[in-house]
């Protein structure tokens, strides 16, 4: 490949990287909206997950991050109550699922929706029904497919990946509320 060919194909998967992650991080803030209509306030951040407690919650989940960072929202809404919505990607079949997860200052789920879903199966962890059984789960909840969470037939990967994923940032959510508390 020519020098300049090789500068171009780089240009252009920065470029696609760019629009892509715009495109989710849009999607993302417009679900925020529509979850809290009357919020005062939400900011974004590029959250560097520290790395002992990256290595902590991936041992204990027995899963690794996507990447050593997540996007992370601070919501503030009419009663001045605090959440955090930590988006992150986890690994389906082959492809990643990026889902959004809401913590209250109590570090409890108050809502998650899968983002994008990439597979061409299984996008039924996507459904409202199946995403509500993580309301007020902590990081001390039963995070067990098939005992305490719902399997979905043709859709054990995902569900598997997903619940794991929502049960990392469950843990990780305490380390953002200490940080925002010492601002």
């Amino acid at each position: 490949m020519h020098m300049n060919s090789r500068y171009k194909y780089l240009f252009l998967i920065f470029l696609l990287n760019f629009c892509f992650s715009s495109k989710i991080t849009n999607k993302t803030e417009q679900q925020l909206n529509e979850y809290f209509p009357e919020n005062i306030s939400i900011e974004w951040t590029n959250y560097k997950i520290p790395k002992d407690i990256k290595k902590t919650i991936q041992k204990s989940v027995k899963q690794k991050f996507f990447r050593d960072n997540v996007n992370l929202w601070t919501v503030t809404d009419k009663d001045s109550l605090t959440y955090y919505a930590i988006l992150d990607n986890v690994i389906g079949k082959t492809m990643p699922i990026t889902f959004l997860c809401v913590f209250n200052d109590s570090a409890m789920v108050e809502h998650s929706s899968i983002i994008k879903y990439r597979e061409p199966y299984g996008g039924e962890v996507g459904s409202r029904k199946w995403l509500n059984q993580f309301a007020s789960y902590t990081d001390s909840s039963s995070y067990k497919v098939g005992k305490d969470i719902s399997g979905i037939s043709g859709a054990t990967l995902s569900v598997n990946s997903v619940t794991k994923g929502i049960h990392k940032l469950s843990m990780l959510v305490h380390n953002i509320i200490k940080d925002n508390s010492e601002k």
